[in-house]
């Protein structure tokens, strides 16, 4: 809970983000001019700091908690076979006395205490300049060194969804003991991969494409709403996001472009976001089309019994032609499929005679459980007499 805790904290630290940055932003700004408004920001960003920091000292009780369960969980292998049980080595590692330095470097934690040490700070307003050439011509662009820390704060967004992963029911006892006796590591990337086979189109959606369109929209709009010069309008949420969600699907319609640096590296992240959401997208669509077992038996048996009534057809047809008995269109339309089809109209697909002959088996299997069940009835009631 303190992991989830933290992620909550340090997430709800964009809301007052958000706001400053709203607020802040000049309609007298340029590209080439930094101007911004001040009233209330320090304020706005006290409350950014404290959330923050919240967030990073709730990681403490998180740590301290996980390696007090990591000492007793070798107890619970106890009960399983010989096989699955943790070699020595692996015991020790986990119940040995950690240095302080490893409970800031397992699980990431130095990476989310860096994530959550970046934002505006109260009183910070640093103006950064970068050149760059746009169709020959030499540009100077403006920004808040505040606006790039505004942008990677929404990276929060995709930790506290996973952090949300680290609970439910694949997070709970009896997965832990069900992922202990397969020697499988319970982590909130195996609760992605459990719930992305449950409800692939839930998680697609709301896990990966629009936190994505938001984010990155976003953090294309911040570094672009001020390039007024190619005729794109980028102060629009909407066009920002539009031009998201083109890259992510690799349409790349060119009817926007962004052009600084920075608004271009959201793009290139954008690009390999883009690539794992089609990647599932492919995936979701084709277990959505893929026949499950039951349909795929009726499928083989729909097709297996129309290629039998159609021997049959062909068979009754070509007796009826011989005694002469088959005449008019029926007869016209008897000799044209002989024609195109000489073989096919006579004979049985393999795929067809294995389902027969499989079907064929289980009848039998099925009968000889029948009259198993019934004489192991009658043994009971005859043991009983007895």
């Amino acid at each position: 809970m303190f992991k989830f805790l933290s992620a909550l904290f340090g997430s709800l630290a964009i809301i007052p983000a958000i706001i400053s940055y709203e607020i802040g932003f000049s309609p007298k700004r340029t590209y080439d001019q930094c101007e911004i408004t001040t009233e209330n920001q320090n304020l706005l960003r006290i409350f950014i700091l404290v959330l923050s920091y919240i967030g990073i000292a709730l990681q403490v009780p998180f740590k301290y908690y996980y390696y007090k369960w990591i000492r007793l969980y070798p107890l619970t292998f106890e009960e399983l076979q010989p096989s699955f049980k943790p070699t020595y080595l692996e015991v020790i590692e986990m119940i040995r006395k950690r240095k302080p330095i490893e409970y800031i470097l397992d699980h990431h934690t130095y990476l989310v205490t860096i994530l959550f040490l970046i934002f505006p700070y109260p009183g910070m307003y640093t103006k950064i300049y970068l050149d760059q050439q746009i169709k020959y011509k030499q540009y100077t662009f403006c920004y808040y060194l505040e606006e790039i820390f505004y942008f990677i704060m929404f990276l929060r967004v995709f930790y506290l969804l996973f952090s949300v992963f680290s609970y439910g029911q694949f997070q709970n006892p009896l997965a832990y003991r069900i992922c202990e006796s397969y020697r499988i590591k319970v982590s909130s990337i195996y609760s992605v991969k459990c719930y992305s086979w449950m409800y692939p189109v839930q998680v697609l959606l709301f896990i990966f494409l629009i936190p994505g369109v938001i984010v990155f929209g976003i953090g294309t709009r911040i570094f672009e709403r001020t390039i007024k010069f190619n005729g794109m309008n980028f102060d629009s949420l909407e066009n920002s996001m539009w031009c998201i969600i083109v890259t992510m699907m690799t349409v790349g319609y060119g009817d926007t472009i962004p052009a600084s640096k920075l608004s271009r590296g959201v793009i290139c992240l954008c690009l390999f976001w883009g690539g794992i959401i089609l990647s599932l997208t492919f995936v979701t669509v084709g277990s959505m089309l893929k026949l499950n077992p039951k349909e795929t038996l009726a499928f083989k048996a729909i097709v297996a019994t129309r290629e039998a009534g159609s021997v049959i057809c062909s068979k009754v047809y070509e007796r009826l032609l011989k005694e002469g008995r088959l005449k008019g269109w029926r007869a016209l339309e008897y000799k044209i499929s002989k024609f195109f089809n000489p073989i096919k109209s006579h004979q049985i697909s393999e795929e067809a005679r294995i389902y027969r002959e499989t079907t064929r088996i289980s009848n039998k299997i099925e009968k000889i459980d029948k009259i198993a069940d019934s004489v192991q009835h009658k043994l009971k009631k005859l043991s009983k007499v007895l």
